[in-house]
């Protein structure tokens, strides 16, 4: 009976690893991981004094650098796989290049793996791990296999022995036996045994538990399917000479082969076959073996972390962010090359140092970075994320995101950081953009509303904390702009805004802001000034610069500015306040006869207080129906009878009575209003004749005057808005006769033509209000389609006494008459004047002298009576 001894713990099997390389830097690296991770570490700075080590100090793994001075890496694999007692060792090559073609010179010479510097900690023991325990598996294969080789060697002695003596060494041989099928059973790696012909001998559990439906295809033979049996990648089948137990038969052995299980359902196994021939005491071939161990967990494992290293470098060559990885400890930075690519640079110009980053931060956002990633690496925030400049290789700044994750160790002490970093530079420029966007004009490039008011709010605040500041603001508004902008069009108006505004900016100086709010008004805010004098030339001297004349379009033109001034003191609350006071005093100025400025004082904020209520009244008067219409008669001088009235709005105010237009129409006009009333009264006044014209039938019919206002004459459907009142109310076109000022006729001419035109032609009369006021020319008058003039009140009041006003009114008298006009005499008031003009033959009288305007009421009465005026 042979005794097979127990498998004791060995001094080979250890867990020293060997440090092959000629960088000291990289040795200390490696020792230090290897032995935090639990290894003992030698290191050898040759590829002499490794051989050396090895064959004095037994080591699992080496990780030997591939190219090093004298005796290269590649050489001394190649001696370590030469030298018998060292070929079970195994060999993690080490490179800084990846040259495909030593890599794989290395793999073929017998290395385990490779590695590439700069290494990850976490793959570098990962690898080293898996070195080992291939190691350890190697070792105790070749103890298997010599103790089965022993033991098949042992047992054909005993079958010599025992066909010799049966009687003596049968139970020896039967106790052999169990112990070696105890040994075979209770074994986890496999074993098989065949005869020298391959047929099956002995298969233990643990062989048909690993190789299941795959162990006939183990053995070799005649009319075996070896095609589920792959090589390691699970590619190609393996040739039937190449099967473990075939070779082993043909003499060979086989320390350590990998091979693919091939399932039915795309599942795969992968097994590590030793195998070896059986020879007898003769050295006879008698069979051979095979141990079979299971390695799938480890093959899938090692599958995993080469797909997530795919993973990570194409994620990394593909994504657009740069990547860094900072290790604390040794001060190590690394930087991805598209993270040197964003400032310009390429990979080999930017090393490892931590200054080759911050040192390009700008130096304003550099403290703010590193107190963000400390506060990070000491758990105050949750995580790293900030913006900051960096400096480009071409010299200009660029904007970072940076974000990143540390890593703490067992004392929650943060041993490594790794992030991202992307460009975000054009996104910067637009937040400027839209920032400046939203704080200023479009148009002009100047200061906004809201930049404006956030500058008055921070001079008012300086105020309340001093009370010796002084400021003072402008409310700019271009005078006869609307003319410009209506008659050249928009195009000429915004260039004289952008001319007003680049002019604005050459009169204030630094510290003072000019904006524009919107049209054609600006506001100039200016800071620190010494007495209201300086604020006066101020404004005389923008009064004085933009009166100069404009070229628009080929056109020259001229405007002026009215000027509201507010000086600035304790009383306001807000900016809005002042600015609200300013535009009070700019209307103040206009109303003064415009090309003025205006100081505000509070009287002025309760009329425009009034006017707003006016307007709240107005508003409400038109849906109450409290405006009125009323009639002055307009006389034939010669026979003292009506001819017609001129149709005059009136507004019975609840509280204030009865109101005359000079109270209510300003506020009308400004606020838009003036065009529903004016319409509104066309209407009545027209209605109101029809009714007079069917009650009180003449031979010749009375007629109407109604004022029409710019606003009417500008609208595009003025004309169907005029047929629509004819044939609502039912008046005769020639009893309507529309007044229109000589000064809207001056000021619009070109306009005024065609639209004139039109409403001659629907057969309706024009007259041409206030007479002799805007210096009209003959063959202007001539060009026109009026049927009616009105000499301007301001004539007819000086004929008393007045020989040249007297020549005046008979000029006028004699061109109508000359170019087939009436004339109507407007504020007759004296019976000296009615004298004057029955002299000078003038057809028609309008005044005082007859009647004021009255309601229809007394009017209708009026009519009943047939009434004439006494003209001797």
């Amino acid at each position: 009976m042979v005794a097979i001894p127990a498998l004791a713990p060995s001094p080979e099997l250890s867990s020293r690893v060997l440090v092959v390389d000629d960088h000291e830097m990289i040795r200390r690296l490696l020792t230090r991981h290897l032995a935090d991770a639990g290894y003992e570490v030698l290191s050898a700075s040759s590829g002499m004094e490794a051989l050396h080590l090895l064959h004095t100090s037994a080591c699992a793994l080496v990780i030997l650098d591939m190219m090093m001075p004298h005796m290269s890496g590649i050489e001394v694999l190649h001696a370590i796989k030469s030298d018998r007692t060292l070929s079970d060792v195994s060999v993690l090559m080490l490179s800084a290049e990846a040259d495909t073609e030593h890599v794989i010179t290395c793999l073929n010479k017998g290395a385990e793996d490779y590695l590439t510097k700069p290494f990850n900690a976490v793959l570098l023991k990962a690898r080293v791990h898996n070195c080992v325990e291939r190691y350890r598996l190697r070792l105790q294969e070749r103890r298997y296999r010599e103790m089965l080789e022993q033991q098949v060697a042992e047992r054909s002695a005993l079958a010599q022995r025992r066909a010799e003596a049966l009687d003596r060494s049968e139970e020896a041989l039967r106790e052999q036996m169990a112990i070696l099928q105890s040994i075979l059973t209770s074994m986890g790696d496999g074993v098989i045994v065949v005869d020298s012909s391959g047929r099956l001998v002995l298969q233990n559990p643990a062989s048909e538990a690993i190789l299941g439906s795959f162990a006939a295809a183990m053995l070799p033979g005649p009319g075996t399917d070896y095609t589920a049996i792959r090589t390691a990648d699970g590619q190609s089948a393996l040739a039937p000479e190449n099967l473990p137990l075939a070779a082993a038969l043909n003499g060979q052995r086989i320390a350590s082969m990998e091979l693919c299980l091939a399932g039915s359902e795309s599942s795969y196994r992968w097994i590590n076959v030793a195998a070896g021939p059986i020879c007898n005491q003769h050295g006879l071939l008698t069979g051979a073996f095979a141990v079979v161990r299971d390695v799938t967990a480890l093959k899938q494992a090692e599958l995993a972390i080469r797909e997530s290293e795919i993973r990570y470098a194409l994620a990394a060559q593909g994504a657009n962010d740069g990547l860094w990885d900072w290790h604390f400890s040794s001060h190590q930075l690394y930087l991805s090359p598209r993270w040197k690519a964003m400032l310009g640079y390429a990979d080999h110009e930017v090393g490892a140092a931590v200054e080759e980053w911050f040192g390009r931060v700008h130096p304003e956002d550099r403290d703010l970075l590193e107190t963000r990633i400390a506060a990070h690496c000491r758990h105050l925030i949750s995580h790293f994320q900030h913006e900051y400049r960096m400096l480009h290789r071409d010299g200009t700044y660029r904007w970072m995101l940076c974000r990143g994750l540390a890593v703490w160790n067992a004392n929650d002490v943060a041993v490594r950081m790794a992030g991202s970093q992307s460009d975000i530079t054009h996104r910067k420029q637009v937040e400027q953009q839209l920032l400046h966007d939203a704080l200023h004009d479009g148009l002009t490039g100047l200061p906004n509303r809201v930049f404006l008011i956030e500058r008055l709010s921070t001079a008012l605040e300086r105020l309340r904390r001093d009370a010796m500041h002084r400021f003072a603001v402008l409310f700019l508004d271009l005078d006869r702009f609307k003319i410009i902008n209506d008659s050249l069009g928009h195009v000429a108006g915004d260039q004289l805004l952008m001319g007003v505004a680049d002019q604005l900016r050459t009169l204030i100086r630094t510290g003072d802001t000019v904006a524009r709010l919107g049209g054609d008004e600006f506001i100039m805010l200016l800071e620190n000034i010494t007495d209201e004098t300086t604020v006066h030339q101020v404004a005389k001297r923008i009064q004085d610069q933009l009166s100069s004349p404009w070229q628009l379009n080929g056109q020259e033109v001229t405007t002026s500015v009215s000027v509201g001034i507010v000086l600035g003191h304790t009383g306001y609350a807000s900016a809005n306040d002042i600015i609200r006071d300013a535009d009070t005093a700019m209307y103040r100025a206009k109303m003064s006869g415009k090309a003025r400025s205006v100081v505000f004082s509070p009287d002025m904020h309760m009329h425009v207080l009034s006017q707003l209520q006016l307007e709240v009244d107005l508003r409400s008067a038109i849906e109450r129906n409290e405006l009125r219409v009323h009639y002055q008669p307009i006389i034939t001088l010669a026979s003292g009878e009506i001819s017609g009235f001129e149709a005059l709005v009136r507004w019975q105010h609840p509280h204030k009575g009865l109101l005359l237009p000079t109270g209510f129409l300003p506020v009308a006009e400004e606020t838009g209003l003036i065009e529903a009333l004016s319409w509104w009264v066309l209407e009545r006044a027209c209605a109101e004749m029809t009714d007079w014209h069917r009650r009180y039938p003449r031979t010749t019919p009375l007629w109407m005057s109604v004022n029409m206002s710019i606003k009417q004459l500008s609208q595009p459907d003025i004309i169907t808005r005029l047929e629509h009142v004819l044939a609502q109310t039912g008046i005769a076109p020639a009893c309507l006769k529309l007044e229109i000022t000589e000064h809207t006729i001056m000021e619009h001419r070109e306009d005024m033509d065609a639209v004139l035109a039109r409403i001659h032609e629907l057969g309706i009369q024009l007259c041409i209000d206030d007479f002799g006021t805007g210096y009209s020319s003959l063959s202007l008058l001539q060009q026109l389609p009026a049927d009616l003039l009105k000499i301007d009140r301001s004539f007819i009041q000086q004929l008393d006494g007045h020989g040249q006003r007297a020549e005046i009114v008979q000029t006028i008298v004699e061109l109508a008459r000359t170019l087939g006009m009436q004339v109507v005499a407007e504020g007759t008031e004296t019976v000296h004047q009615l004298h004057e003009l029955r002299r000078l033959d003038c057809a028609y009288g309008q005044g005082w002298l007859f009647a004021h305007a009255q309601d229809a009421e007394t009017i209708d009465a009026l009519l009943a009576s047939n009434h004439q005026f006494m003209i001797a």
